[in-house]
């Protein structure tokens, strides 16, 4: 499936909330259309030392927009990146801290009082977890758009700002996961003491021993009793962040700089596919050639629908 569609379709099955958070990616790809394009015949050859030395050429209105829109973008991903990454932070020690005192203090005079606390505190470490694994997917995602985006508008316009663009959006915070990864760990440490026998937390490789994401989705339909609707929307919306990012990895026959096998870590070095400092295209950006280009860029024929 081309990446323009399979972005739309995780769009919709991702939290309400959360969708005008990702990248404009379709209006971005009309604005790039609405661009003239570049003939090839009137590009200098590769290692022209006249057109080299040349000033730039002035970016057309459409392209100054461009540039506007796609920095825009990038704040927007950092406010809201860094806004959730706060607040879990937050609640995920508040969590741990309700936790400890509900097993320590002794608290309730009752086991039933005890086990509804539990089954509540729970509920509440299975959506925090949901969450953070979909905030990270939320990056992933959001970079790939980038990367296929930038492709496209250099494609269009003979240019060459993915290498520099890529290489300011890797140091933003939005891409900086490592506390996040920290925390999603830990929280998947504390849910295996606390609730050793339990099964709805979303690993956060994506996989369950034997299952699917399909399988762990339908599994909770007779669950929703103890983790609650809001619980099962976080967790339906993060299987789909992660099989998304898991089909892109299948889709991608080339292993380059820019494909996304490569940027979502075909070998799984890093949990729900986010890209880190060993795996990210930004030392090596524009490495791929014309053919790699081709087979990871197919959504650009006129009959793609997004």
């Amino acid at each position: 499936m081309k990446f323009g569609k399979e972005f739309m379709i995780h769009l919709e099955k991702t939290l309400p909330n959360w969708r005008d958070k990702f990248l404009r990616y379709k209006p971005l790809k009309k604005l790039i259309k609405n661009i003239p394009a570049v003939v090839a015949d009137n590009l200098p050859p590769v290692g022209d030392a006249a057109a080299a030395a040349a000033p730039p050429q002035p970016l057309s209105e459409l392209q100054v927009w461009f540039v506007w829109i796609l920095i825009a973008e990038l704040e927007k991903f950092n406010d809201f990146y860094v806004e959730k990454e706060e607040e879990f932070i937050i609640r995920f020690q508040l969590l741990l801290s309700r936790a400890l005192k509900v097993i320590n203090d002794g608290m309730f005079t009752s086991e039933t009082e005890f086990s509804e606390e539990m089954m509540q505190i729970r509920k509440d470490f299975v959506s925090i977890h949901g969450e953070m694994v979909l905030l990270k997917s939320y990056s992933s995602l959001n970079f790939a758009g980038l990367i296929k985006i930038l492709k496209k508008y250099d494609k269009r316009t003979g240019s060459f700002m993915s290498l520099p663009f890529t290489q300011f959006a890797f140091h933003q915070p939005f891409f900086t996961t490592d506390p996040l990864t920290n925390l999603v760990r830990e929280c998947e440490e504390n849910l295996e003491i606390l609730f050793p026998m339990e099964a709805e937390v979303v690993e956060s490789n994506g996989e369950q021993t034997g299952t699917t994401p399909t399988d762990m989705s339908n599994a909770l339909l007779g669950t929703n009793v103890t983790l609650g609707e809001e619980t099962i929307d976080i967790y339906r919306s993060t299987i789909a962040a992660i099989s998304a990012i898991q089909r892109l990895k299948r889709a991608s026959s080339t292993y380059n700089p820019l494909s996304m096998a490569f940027l979502f870590g075909r070998q799984d070095n890093e949990n729900t596919g986010a890209v880190t400092a060993e795996n990210s295209p930004c030392n090596s950006v524009m490495s791929s050639d014309d053919e790699d280009d081709e087979m990871d860029m197919s959504d650009d024929d006129e009959n793609e629908d997004v």
